[in-house]
Formats: C-alpha cells, structure tokens, sequence
C-alpha cells in the first residue's frame, strides 16, 4: 500500500470530529484542535455570529481575555470562550 492510500484509509475511518467553542455567548462549531484567530472568526462568521473579519478577537484565560491575532496560531478546547470585538473608530 502507498503512503497515500495508507493516509486516505486511516482518515476514512476517522470519524468528523468538531470543537464546540462559544464566540461572543454563540456556540460555534470547529473542524480542528488548532486554528488561527481568523480561522476562529471566520468560521463564526460562516455560522451566523456577527461579527466582522477585522474584529479583535480574544480568548478567556482565567478571569482575563488575552487578544489573539489573525495569523496567531491556537490551540482549542471545548467549551473554551472568545470574545470578538469591533476595532476603536477614532474618527
């Protein structure tokens, strides 16, 4: 067997596997353990939260949220929160 099929027949028998996470109090639905903060928003977005790509993001640790950037790289957990926020307009 090849690498490929290999790969293709362990991934078949894996079964769809998504972390629930809440953005903003809204449950969202992701389809990996390890996203970046725009893959974090985007997939919110594509679930109805509103919110915008350029919105900060944040994640809760502890009593604290520590801001996440788009190209930053996290870890999740189940039931972890986030928390989206629109950037300061100082016009």
């Amino acid at each position: 067997m090849t690498t490929s099929a290999t790969e293709s027949v362990n991934e078949s028998h894996r079964p769809p596997r998504t972390i629930t996470v809440s953005v903003n109090n809204q449950q969202v639905e992701l389809p990996e353990r390890r996203l970046t903060g725009l893959d974090i928003k985007q997939a919110a977005i594509a679930q109805g939260v509103h919110i915008q790509p350029n919105f900060q993001l944040s994640v809760k640790r502890g009593n604290r949220y520590e801001v996440i950037g788009d190209d930053d790289t996290v870890t999740v957990h189940p039931r972890q929160e986030f928390l989206a926020v629109a950037p300061d307009d100082n016009s």
